[in-house]
């Protein structure tokens, strides 16, 4: 590889001026011993060290990313949204992947491990010089342990840290729960029944409280012998679903679109046609919602812009030198398809 040194052995001069011609300093040198300089450059096949250069300034335009899990289905759009930005913006990422879910599943919150992992990470980014840090949870949550070595700005996508110390970026699921119950109410949908995530989960409460806001702006009571717990996945969609058709549901509303796949299977089995006999509806515009006919009516969260906005919130806080704790709350997209019928009085 071609050296400063290389070019001003070519060219007769000294390496502080081939690297001021370089870098385009005015009157480094003469304008032919400049243009010698440069073609000697090219010829051969110079490439500035900008590693180099940029510790040299104590700024390398870098940003790090640390994943609890890229292959959670959420993560890759955040994580390509937070890339974007960055690029747009003159930054490059440098990415890290804890891979939390596929080593422990779910059970990695504030364990020893999963505080060693993280400590580790983000000592490894730090040691590669970036300027700030995103932190890309693989569900949203509350995290309740904090990296003590942080030095560079930080913010949380798709979760938050227990204390209000960093900025994070989420989406609203109360309101498009809000929004979706409403749309069925408008249909004529009184009854409508619900399956939810495990009861802890922070999307299964927030979606659960919309749900709950609709009905109660409708006049209608919430009947819990119309709502039943499950598990995120297609099996439990497909178990509840004859106990809420036994309790008159007209619709059934889903948590995650995993779970709203095992109903339309389970009504399938029975006999029922999904956007006539009930009506169907899910969360989170997994590819699977249209893998059905008709397809099945979903929400989709805004991950590539929960990723651009973490990506500026750690920016603006590099430009600024000022500290931000901001909650960000984005609204969500609702896919209105065919698994919606209208009931008539």
């Amino acid at each position: 590889m071609a050296t400063i040194k290389d070019i001003a052995r070519l060219t007769g001069v000294s390496t502080a001026t081939v690297s001021n011609v370089l870098n385009g300093k005015i009157n480094a040198a003469s304008p032919a011993k400049a243009r010698e300089i440069i073609d000697a450059a090219g010829r051969l096949h110079y490439t500035p060290n900008l590693l180099a250069k940029s510790l040299k300034k104590q700024k390398t335009n870098n940003i790090g990313i640390i994943t609890e899990d890229l292959t959670v289905f959420n993560t890759p759009e955040i994580v390509d949204g937070i890339d974007a930005y960055c690029k747009e913006n003159g930054y490059e990422i440098i990415l890290g992947n804890m891979r939390l879910f596929k080593r422990y599943n779910n059970d990695f919150t504030d364990t020893i491990k999963y505080q060693q992992i993280l400590d580790d990470m983000v000592s490894n980014m730090l040691s590669k010089q970036v300027e700030g840090i995103v932190y890309v949870g693989h569900h949203c949550r509350e995290i309740s342990y904090l990296p003590s070595l942080v030095t560079v700005p930080m913010v949380y996508a798709y979760c938050f840290p227990k204390e209000n110390t960093y900025p994070s970026v989420m989406y609203n699921d109360e309101k498009a729960s809000l929004d979706l119950t409403n749309l069925l109410i408008s249909k004529g949908h009184k009854s409508v029944g619900v399956i939810t995530g495990p009861p802890a989960s922070f999307h299964t409460i927030h979606r659960l409280k919309g749900f709950q806001k609709a009905l109660f702006q409708n006049g209608i009571l919430f009947n819990t012998d119309m709502v039943f717990n499950g598990d995120w996945a297609r099996h439990s969609g497909y178990s509840n679903t004859d106990a809420l058709l036994n309790a008159g549901v007209s619709a059934i509303f889903c948590f995650n679109d995993l779970m709203a796949s095992g109903v339309y299977e389970r009504c399938t089995e029975k006999g029922l046609v999904i956007g006539k006999d009930i009506s169907l509806v899910g969360f989170d515009n997994r590819e699977i919602s249209l893998g059905y006919s008709p397809h099945i009516s979903t929400v989709e969260p805004p991950l590539n812009e929960i990723g651009r906005k973490s990506a500026e919130l750690v920016l603006t806080q590099i430009k600024t030198n000022k500290a931000l704790t901001d909650q960000v709350y984005l609204d969500c997209i609702l896919h209105i398809r065919g698994s919606i019928s209208e009931l008539t009085p």
